[in-house]
């Protein structure tokens, strides 16, 4: 396993891959378990979802220990959700991932009278990240008079972002050591009030397995995770109308609806890099994608090959969100058997915000969509193209663009997809710089509305 370990260390999967197979089916190893996390691993390196969701399943069946099934099946839901899946499919296996906690005992109910409503927001960290970007408000400019508001951060490490927040909110805790229980029974001795979580299944669920003790009266899973939970200790799952559409069916929570879900707040190094971007002049058009190479489907490959089929002399430029070049060494190979021939890949950077100043139309990945790529690419105001679906998920960049009343870059199938990005290509959008789409206070204050609200039930 150090063999194998060494490999991806080096960005070598495919060999650590090999050597980790051969552990499994060859030798006597007595931890089934953690040979099919690296092998999730490897798979993560190759941007492959369908081998890295396989794994995580593996995993968590081998593993004895309930609490590392918990997680293993936390990323194992992540992972499915790059996949075309079915949503039933989705909904009724992130219901047994609630079976994972049938053992666990819940703190009692209590009754608590303060003055200020507390909430508190618990996340695997605090560090600056995409669903930063859409929460920094909730947490830095709300009425102090009515909310006392606290952070829980289940990570040490820090930057500006987390030193915003620590000097924003009322408390800041963090853990350099987890161990789920005591720092739920240290959310319970706080007497928080409304718990909302802001990671969901993301980091294998470690801010699940906390809430799982239920520490406070109302749950909520809001903004950091874009599903279901499936677990019954999560009460409300924050979202708004044109989201949700239909699909409460397949959530476990009751849904909790905002006027809009999505508030964009760029930070300091985005207003930084839209200040100095400079357009670089091209003679043929340049479609961009500058989402996770995991979130690129064979389905969206086959439209990207006939919409470049359709633009005489077009491109299309893909930048990945990590520096791997194995993954870009796999997407290139899907590329090429998808029939693409003009097309540039490039590993993600910090810099990468130059690109908006050489792409003409970014194609929105799908079935998983885009968020914080959409909402950049409108601040950057460099027209994306969405094709929505029907799942909650896939509807995210399409409720993005509503929101910025940008209908009109949403296709409804395949086919218009195809049509409309051929048909902007022939006639560019000059400018698509919507305000509503940052306006936090709105956001803010619809958001405390609905947690006002929420407190009557306490």
């Amino acid at each position: 396993m150090e063999i194998a370990k060494k490999f991806l260390e080096k960005n070598q999967p495919e060999l650590a891959l090999e050597r980790l197979k051969k552990i499994l089916y060859e030798e006597n190893f007595s931890d089934e378990w953690k040979i099919h996390e690296l092998i999730g691993a490897c798979f993560h390196d190759l941007a492959n979802a369908e081998g890295a969701a396989q794994a995580y399943l593996n995993a968590a069946q081998t593993d004895k220990i309930l609490r590392s099934q918990q997680q293993h099946f936390s990323n194992y839901l992540f992972a499915l959700h790059y996949l075309n899946v079915e949503e039933k499919i989705l909904f009724e296996t992130a219901k047994i991932y609630n079976s994972l906690y049938r053992d666990v005992e819940k703190f009692p109910e209590k009754n608590i009278f303060q003055e200020k409503i507390h909430v508190a927001f618990i996340s695997t960290h605090f560090l600056d990240s995409s669903a930063a970007r859409f929460f920094e408000i909730l947490l830095t400019d709300y009425d102090k008079n009515k909310f006392f508001v606290s952070a829980w951060s289940l990570s040490s490490r820090e930057d500006n972002f987390t030193k915003k927040i620590r000097q924003s909110v009322d408390k800041f805790f963090s853990f350099d050591e987890i161990n789920f229980y005591e720092i739920a029974e240290k959310i319970f001795s706080e007497n928080v009030q409304i718990l909302i979580d802001l990671s969901g299944h993301t980091d294998g669920g470690e801010t699940l397995q906390i809430l799982s003790y239920k520490p406070a009266k109302i749950q909520i899973s809001a903004i950091g995770y874009f599903d279901t939970t499936g677990a019954d200790f999560i009460d409300y799952f924050l979202t708004d109308k044109f989201l949700i559409d239909s699909n409460e069916k397949n959530f476990t929570e009751k849904i909790l609806t905002i006027e809009n879900a999505f508030a964009f707040q760029p930070n300091e190094k985005m207003i930084f890099a839209k200040k100095n971007l400079k357009k670089i002049p091209h003679k043929n058009f340049i479609f961009g994608c500058l989402n996770n190479f995991m979130k690129i489907s064979e389905e969206y490959l086959h439209c990207v090959k006939k919409i470049l089929d359709g633009v005489k002399n077009s491109k299309i430029i893909f930048r990945d969100t990590t520096p791997l070049f194995s993954r870009k060494i796999e997407l290139e190979k899907k590329i090429l058997s998808a029939g693409i021939k003009n097309f540039e890949i490039r590993v993600g950077e910090d810099n990468f915000f130059d690109d908006y100043g050489e792409i003409d139309l970014i194609l929105d990945t799908f079935p998983y969509n885009g968020g914080l790529m959409t909402a950049l690419s409108i601040y950057f105001e460099v027209p994306v193209l969405n094709l929505i679906g029907d799942k909650h998920f896939s509807r995210i960049g399409a409720d993005i663009l509503k929101i910025s009343g940008l209908e009109n870059f949403i296709a409804s199938d395949e086919e218009n997809f195809i049509k409309k990005a051929v048909e902007f290509s022939k006639k560019p959008a000059r400018k698509i710089f919507s305000e509503k789409l940052f306006d936090t206070k709105d956001f803010l204050k619809n958001f405390y509305e609905k947690i006002d609200n929420l407190s009557t039930r306490i």
